[in-house]
């Protein structure tokens, strides 16, 4: 079986390469970096000038909570915002003669200007190089940078915009800080309002529920119960007066207005009533006894009726006979228990019953009105003064138990409708306590802002610091003529390259062994050198004197873009 043998690849051989393509190499690489120095100085060159600030705030206002944003970065942004106003980038533009080209295109001209600048925030170690200490606390260092061709006019402008920042921070400042005043005392007096609305109904409030707010529960307590034995105490005044007042009624009842009279005999005279009564009462035991035409019946009538007459009363009043009308009817009762039907006594006391009937059936309903008589009994009148004593302690002291039970109602009513009453006056203490925390706290914004606005006036207050003011620039900063350079130089010698293996790969010429082995897989008998003859000489000469007049013009030309000014 026959070997296969792998096609052998000619040989890479980067010396011989070179010799042979160096030239191709060294022209691109030449073409490249005269393009590379024609862009490196034949560019308009800008200059940048840059000027550092530092935004701090002191020791006293960050002792103070400020009502107006006091952190470095806040500020900055706030006051690179009015800096950056259509109205000031004009002024600059128009003081420094910026862009003549743009000139009636006012618009185009701000945009470019800010394409033009640049901020930054400073590295801490160049911050720290610039003050010589450390970074102090609640600081930023920003830079502000401005090209133009011209250093002078980058100066000029990058002045202006540091000059910018330094009145717009102080402007900005006591701005926000009159601002937040004005805002805070309009807060201060609505709030007033509101507190002194709350307070009149907190006001009201305790007007309308006097007795049941939320403190006077334990008051209400401890009265109810002492009104609760206040009414007990009362109560039992109340018996022991009625007691009294049935006692001395009692009493009064069994006692004559008139005092006892004697007669010549000791025999007492009765007075005129007593007289009348004990006449009726003789009147109905003879009605009893005999028949209403008897004669002692008919005389002991008159007496009677002249009596009263005389008196001024009835000669029978319905009391008297009910009451007389009562015991016949009970003394009837008791002999028919007694006796039979027909005994005299059970027959005599029937027609008492009888006739006492016929009396009070006769007897006017109305008494007539009785001739009042002044009582000189003084033992009638001592138990009369006893009674309307005891009635009057009694009245005043059924009014006391009223009102003590009213007292009472009032304080239970007060008791139960305390925890509404709780409810309702915390939710309104509770309104009003926020409302002074809130005026409160108002009112030491307001003197925080006030001290912010003072501390703009004075030397230590919150500020920009220049720490390196904008200068004119000795070299331009664009473009980075050296950057330039290296990068054209390195772009040349990869494309020369790319361009000697692009070519190298192309050609398919036999030169060496080598290439005969790679081709025809066999090795060469024998090698015969190449011998230069005359020919090969004078175009060996040629190709160095063009190469020498090509270095020669390429350096020129370089000379020429370095030197020659634009």
């Amino acid at each position: 079986m026959a070997e296969e043998h792998e096609a052998p690849q000619p040989g890479l051989d980067v010396f011989e390469i070179l010799r042979r393509r160096g030239a191709l190499l060294l022209g691109v690489a030449a073409i490249v970096v005269l393009v590379g120095v024609a862009i490196a100085y034949r560019s308009t060159p800008l200059y940048s000038s840059r000027g550092v600030l530092l935004a701090e705030l002191p020791t006293v206002e960050r002792a103070v909570r400020s009502s107006v944003p006091n952190n470095p970065e806040s500020r900055v942004t706030i006051i690179t915002q009015r800096v950056l106003t259509n109205d000031n980038l004009q002024k600059i533009i128009d003081d420094n003669g910026l862009y003549p080209d743009l000139a009636g295109m006012p618009a185009e001209a701000r945009n470019r200007i800010i394409d033009n600048l640049k901020w930054s925030a400073e590295d801490p170690q160049i911050l720290e190089s610039l003050l010589g200490t450390t970074r102090p606390e609640s600081a930023l260092a920003f830079s502000i940078q401005f090209s133009d061709p011209s250093p002078r006019v980058a100066r000029d402008v990058a002045s202006d915009l540091v000059a910018l920042y330094l009145e717009e921070n102080r402007a900005a400042r006591r701005e926000q800080a009159a601002e937040a005043i004005r805002f805070l005392n309009q807060e201060a007096r609505r709030l007033d309002e509101e507190i002194a609305e709350r307070e009149e109904r907190i006001a009201e409030f305790k007007s309308q529920n006097a007795g049941a707010l939320p403190e006077l529960a334990e008051t209400n307590l401890q009265a109810l119960d002492r009104v609760s034995r206040d009414i007990d105490a009362v109560e039992q005044e109340i018996r022991t007066l009625r007691e009294r007042q049935d006692i001395l009624s009692t009493e009064l009842a069994q006692l004559s207005p008139s005092a006892t009279v004697l007669n010549d005999q000791g025999a007492p005279i009765l007075s005129p009533q007593d007289r009348l009564k004990a006449l009726q009462r003789e009147y109905l035991q003879l009605s009893s006894i005999y028949n209403a035409n008897h004669p002692d019946v008919l005389r002991k009538r008159r007496e009677i009726q002249a009596l009263a007459d005389s008196e001024g009363v009835p000669a029978f009043d319905r009391p008297m006979l009910e009451s007389e009308l009562q015991a016949r009817e009970d003394q009837l009762a008791a002999a028919r228990e007694r006796y039979s039907a027909d005994h005299p006594d059970v027959v005599r006391l029937e027609k008492a019953l009888e006739a006492a009937r016929r009396e009070l059936a006769s007897a006017p309903r109305t008494a007539a009105r009785r001739t009042p008589t002044t009582p000189d009994n003084p033992a009638y009148i001592q138990r009369q003064a006893q009674l309307r004593g005891t009635t009057s302690d009694l009245q005043a002291a059924v009014q006391r138990r009223d009102e003590l039970r009213q007292r009472y109602l009032d304080y239970e009513k007060r008791l139960q409708s305390a925890p509404d009453v709780e409810r309702d006056y915390n939710a309104l203490q509770r309104g009003h306590d926020q409302l002074i925390a809130q005026y409160n706290d108002t009112l030491a914004k307001i003197n925080e802002a006030q001290m912010t606005l003072n501390l703009e006036e004075d030397p230590t207050s919150a500020r920009f610091t220049v720490l390196q003011p904008p200068s004119m620039a000795s070299n331009p900063s664009s473009p980075n003529r050296f950057a330039v350079l290296v990068l054209s130089l390195a772009i040349g010698v990869a494309l020369g390259a790319a361009v000697v293996a692009i070519a190298e790969r192309s050609d398919q010429a036999v030169r060496n062994a080598q290439d005969v082995v790679a081709y025809l897989e066999m090795p060469p008998l024998v090698a015969i050198p190449y011998v230069e003859n005359r020919a090969d000489l004078k175009r060996h000469a040629r190709r160095r004197l063009l190469a020498a007049t090509a270095v020669s013009l390429w350096i020129g030309a370089v000379f020429l873009l370095v030197v020659t000014p634009l």
